[in-house]
């Protein structure tokens, strides 16, 4: 039995938010990666969903238990490291809505794949399969250059900083970048800094040209909009390295966030800047696409 007019619409629901979703494989990263991701996703009220990619059915089909042994073989194993991940996301957030899954195929196809479900995807700088001294691996490398929705590249779990630092030029996914950067800000109750750096040259332009960065802040902060509770500052830069100082700021901020590709940057998927501070910042990095 129904009740009011014949024909009216029904009130429109709240709009779901997509959940966080983060990668894990027992590696000490994608264990900060999902301690990060828990209490980001518990700050901003979203599902977390803790995915554990496996390969070993592309390899064999004997996944089953070892015969005697107890609580053995090879999918017993992927699904105990997947229950891993979500007992200590958690055990940092117990009141989380917290989801595993255990997908078949190599992670950074899965998860560019799964991104498409996520508002967030989260990672560590480099998984089990890493070579030892690599500050990113490939897999990160892959997302940033692929993922459907931003991905935040972890270092660290708990950073000491009051503080999210954004780089600006002007491009569309810089102006992306602002917006998510704004919204990152807010869930973790930090101020928000707009950063433009330009290249120092040799020989100055012409005088009229020195303040030719201050549109570009200028614009980043007319996006912001009605984005209001936070705290936004802006700083124009003149630097030898545009990445050296955007890793620079990065360090000393709870995240860098930046976009997938800069204005100089010309079919390429991931930009030079985008690649070089992923490799060598040693703070929380967001890349945008």
């Amino acid at each position: 039995m129904t009740s009011g007019a014949e024909g009216s619409a029904a009130p429109a629901g709240p709009v779901q938010r997509k959940p966080v979703f983060v990668g894990y494989d027992g590696s000490d990263a994608s264990k900060r990666a999902v301690l990060w991701a828990a209490g980001y996703a518990g700050a901003a009220q979203l599902p977390l969903v803790v995915v554990h990619c496996w390969v070993w059915p592309f390899f064999t089909q004997d996944l089953g238990p070892v015969a005697g042994i107890q609580d053995s073989g090879l999918r017993r194993e992927a699904q105990r490291v997947a229950a891993e991940g979500q007992d200590l996301a958690v055990q940092a957030e117990p009141d989380l809505d917290v989801s595993k899954r255990l997908v078949a195929g190599f992670p950074a196809e899965v998860l560019t794949r799964l991104s498409a479900e996520a508002s967030l995807l989260v990672t560590g700088t480099r998984g089990l399969g890493g070579f030892a001294g690599l500050l990113v691996g490939s897999v990160s490398l892959h997302l940033a250059s692929s993922a459907s929705c931003p991905i935040m590249v972890v270092r660290e779990e708990h950073p000491d900083h009051d503080s999210v630092v954004v780089a600006v030029d002007g491009s569309p996914e810089s102006e992306r970048a602002v917006v998510v950067a704004a919204d990152l800000a807010r869930t973790l109750h930090t101020s928000l800094q707009l950063l433009h750096v330009r290249a120092y040259r040799r020989h100055p332009l012409p005088d009229p040209l020195l303040g030719e960065g201050e549109p570009v802040l200028e614009r980043a902060s007319a996006l912001l909009g009605e984005r209001a509770g936070i705290e936004v500052s802006q700083d124009l830069v003149i630097a030898p390295s545009v990445p050296g100082m955007i890793v620079q700021r990065a360090q000393n901020a709870a995240c860098g966030v930046l976009g997938a590709k800069g204005s100089n940057t010309l079919g390429a998927r991931l930009g030079s800047t985008v690649h070089a501070v992923l490799h060598h910042a040693r703070g929380n990095v967001v890349v945008v696409r």
